[in-house]
This record gives structure tokens, C-alpha cells and sequence, in this order.
């Protein structure tokens, strides 16, 4: 072979190389930009899931609070019922017992009345008793 097909078939020879060099770094370089690519989207999967996740944490801690909220309403509600209760209970208690002192009061009245007219009635009786044995003397 001649000098010049030498130099041509080493020239198509390096050409082939470099083809295939630039190839291979063509498909490194497109492996690595799609490896990146699927990185950066599941980095930004992931900043997504962490934004959701902090959304929803704000939003269960919202939650919670609103619901210590509720309990702490419930609650003093509670207290305001059995102080309310308290007080009644006392009250009735007070009330129940002011009405047997005048329950009490009253049957002594009635007793005493029952026995001013038991009284009134036995004393006419025997003034018509002496009445009718001993007339009046004149």
C-alpha cells in the first residue's frame, strides 16, 4: 500500500475513533443530563413532599391547637357547670331546709290553734254544763 492509502485508511481509522469517542462522551453526557435530569426531579418530587409535609404538619398543628382550644373551652365550661351545681345543690339544700323550718312552723301554729279551739270549746262546754246546773242567783 501506498504512503497515501496508508494516511487515508489511518485518517479514516482516527476519524472512526474520534467518531466514536464523540459518541461515547455524546452518550455519557446524555446518560448523565437524563441521570440529573431524573435527580432533579425527584429532588423537586421531594421538595414537593417536603413542602406537602409542611403543609400538612402547619396543618395538624393547627389542628391540634384549635382542638386544646375546644378541650379548654369544654372544660371550663365543665367547671362553670359543677360550680353551677354546687351552687344549686347548696341552695336547694338551703331552700329545702328553710321549707321544713316553716313546714314545722306551721304545724306548730296549726297545733296551737287546734288546741286554742279545743280549749275555747271545752271551756263553753262547761259553762253551759255549770250554766244548766247552777242557775244564775239573782
Amino acid at each position: 500500500m501506498s504512503e497515501r492509502a496508508a494516511r487515508t485508511t489511518r485518517a479514516r481509522l482516527d476519524e472512526a475513533r474520534a467518531r466514536d469517542v464523540r459518541e461515547s462522551a455524546e452518550q455519557r453526557i446524555h446518560e448523565l443530563s437524563r441521570a440529573e435530569q431524573a435527580r432533579l426531579n425527584e429532588g423537586a418530587t421531594r421538595v414537593g413532599d417536603l413542602a406537602l409535609l409542611g403543609d400538612w404538619r402547619k396543618g395538624a398543628a393547627l389542628e391540634l391547637q384549635a382542638q386544646v382550644e375546644r378541650e379548654q373551652r369544654a372544660g371550663e365550661a365543665l367547671r362553670g357547670e359543677i360550680a353551677a351545681e354546687a351552687v344549686a345543690r347548696r341552695t336547694l339544700g338551703v331552700a329545702s331546709s328553710e321549707a321544713e323550718l316553716i313546714d314545722g312552723h306551721r304545724l306548730e301554729w296549726h297545733a296551737a290553734q287546734e288546741a286554742a279551739r279545743e280549749q275555747s270549746e271545752e271551756e263553753a262546754a262547761v259553762e253551759q254544763w255549770t250554766a244548766k246546773r247552777y242557775p244564775p242567783r239573782a
